[in-house]
């Protein structure tokens, strides 16, 4: 028997058989068996119909990652980088792996972790376009057993597209991310998944015992290991049928979704959501070779509001940092990035971009009820700065005469310990908190989440996490502004036991599937 831990990317208990997932190399382009491979127009077709079948049998959660699979492929960042790497005398195949590496590594170095992990998602665009041009396949999961536990290096949702869920139990990796979209497709399935394992020496047909609450794998249990295993089991089922809501009594807490795209707007919204507490603009600036316009960040805050259909739509200013993310904000790399040039610290380095962004924001509040939120703000000056430029800002457009919400909400993501201990402070000037338990876990620990050695101690349940959500909300409940949860803490019976003794004023969430569970609750 012998144990290993990882991060739990979604919680839960789970026995099983193993199944090893093992990606068979693409053949060479042109070499024996190659299969005829495609032309890249006719590889981008064919992948552009895949996942366009893919979005449309879907169910909504996984109909959306496929759509967002499609804008990527649609991209012309993609084709162009694609292009260049052609010039550059490659062939088609190694063209689409560098361009793959190129751009994942773009992803890769962005602060924000949502982001970060589309890096993923590229990856798994340019597989299929590799595959294509050299006639490859890649492995399949036919005839899994009843109780597979899928055992991979790393998963990408095309593995998942037609997988036969009915069947597994459980997702055990050695790579990925807990903000992936097969981490959010496992959530959405109730699929319990661990990351960062040591998965060397598993095999097929290996006994498994997955246990997300304690990040826990075992491999070979033995009978008593397996007795208290399902024990434990039992016993959380029964604890879970005895749920609470988040607020027993009173005022219910608002259900929001989380958004890194116009399409995720969409699906949370169809979810259910009663707006978007937290929509990334990180997106706007990684698409665009250049800064991108007022008008152009307008057309798109303007098109977010359109897709919340009156709905409250909280905006978080640029939080990316210095790690040359966006290479024409000609950034100096940093050893830290996320102590580093980043949130607040990135928006008022560069006042003339920020300006344009927020000028953008407010001409959208025009069109519906818009909120902006700023992040990293660990000190009251930074507040303050912000504030000020947002006067300056509505006073211009109010002399220009464009509409735009003058009365616009400002308020705070309190992820920092510094802002946690001066909450009572920025209380007085935010117009509202909203608390992001991953970065305030993992800053508070002083653990990083994705790293798998100090994984017990990334834990949002955690007494010195929990002191500075209470002290948090203490303090907004004091100076009467609301106070919500950005972060996947209420998609847990213990989290919303928390939640609920603490008595937020509102969750945000990036599952759509935990969206409408909550919102039956």
């Amino acid at each position: 028997m012998v144990t290993r831990y990882g991060i739990a990317s979604v919680e839960g208990m789970a026995a099983g058989t193993a199944v090893l997932l093992a990606k068979g190399a693409s053949p060479e382009e042109g070499a024996p068996g190659a299969g005829g491979g495609m032309t890249l127009d006719e590889a981008f077709e064919a992948e552009k119909k895949k996942f366009e079948a893919f979005s449309r049998e879907g169910s909504g959660e996984t109909a959306g990652i496929f759509a967002a699979h499609l804008e990527i492929l649609e991209d012309p960042m993609l084709r162009e980088t694609i292009e260049g790497r052609l010039a550059d005398g490659l062939s088609p195949v190694d063209a689409v792996r560098a361009a793959s590496d190129e751009l994942a590594a773009m992803f890769a170095e962005i602060d924000d972790e949502y982001l970060r992990a589309r890096a993923d998602d590229v990856r798994d665009i340019c597989r299929g376009l590799s595959d294509r041009l050299s006639g490859g396949r890649s492995n399949t999961l036919d005839n899994l057993p009843e109780d597979a536990v899928i055992v991979a290096e790393e998963l990408f949702p095309s593995d998942t597209a037609e997988m036969d869920f009915g069947k597994v139990r459980a997702f055990v990796t050695r790579k990925g991310s807990v903000t992936s979209h097969v981490s959010i497709i496992a959530r959405s399935k109730g699929i319990p998944a661990l990351l960062g394992v040591d998965i060397d020496g598993i095999g097929t047909g290996d006994r498994l015992l997955v246990d997300g609450n304690t990040r826990q794998l075992t491999v070979g249990p033995d009978e008593g290991a397996e007795k208290a295993f399902f024990a434990k089991m039992k016993q959380l089922a029964e604890s879970d049928e005895e749920d609470v809501p988040l607020r027993p009594a009173g005022t219910p807490v608002a259900v929001f979704g989380n958004a890194g795209s116009l399409e995720d707007i969409t699906v949370a919204i169809e979810a259910g959501a009663e707006g978007i507490g937290l929509f990334r603009t990180e997106f706007v600036f990684m698409n665009a070779s250049y800064f991108p316009t007022e008008e152009e960040q307008f057309a798109i805050y303007r098109e977010a509001v359109r897709r919340c259909n009156g709905k409250p739509l909280i905006i978080r200013a640029l939080d990316i940092g210095g790690d040359k993310a966006l290479p024409y904000l000609n950034l100096p790399p940093e050893e830290n990035p996320f102590l580093g040039m980043r949130g607040v610290r990135l928006c008022l380095k560069h006042p003339e971009g920020f300006r344009l962004q927020v000028r953008a924001i407010l001409r959208a509040g025009a069109f519906g009820p818009v909120r902006m939120m700023i992040p990293m703000v660990a000190k009251e000056g930074e507040l303050e700065d912000v504030l000020r430029l947002v006067k300056v800002c509505t006073e211009e457009l109010e002399r220009e005469g464009v509409a735009h919400d003058p009365t616009l909400q400002v308020g705070i993501m309190v992820e920092t310990p510094a802002a946690v201990l001066m909450a009572p402070e920025l209380a007085r000037k935010a117009a509202f908190f909203s608390i992001g338990t991953n970065d305030l876990t993992q800053y508070t620990m002083a653990a990083d989440r994705g790293n798998p050695g100090v994984a017990p101690l990334y834990n949002p349940m955690d007494p010195a996490v929990k002191r500075a959500i209470e002290m948090t909300v203490v303090a907004g409940r004091e100076a009467g502004i609301p106070v919500g949860i950005c972060g996947e803490m209420a998609s847990t019976a213990e989290g919303r036991r928390v939640l609920a003794s603490l008595g937020v004023d509102s969750v945000s969430l990036s599952s759509p599937r935990q969206i409408s569970k909550l919102k039956q609750k």
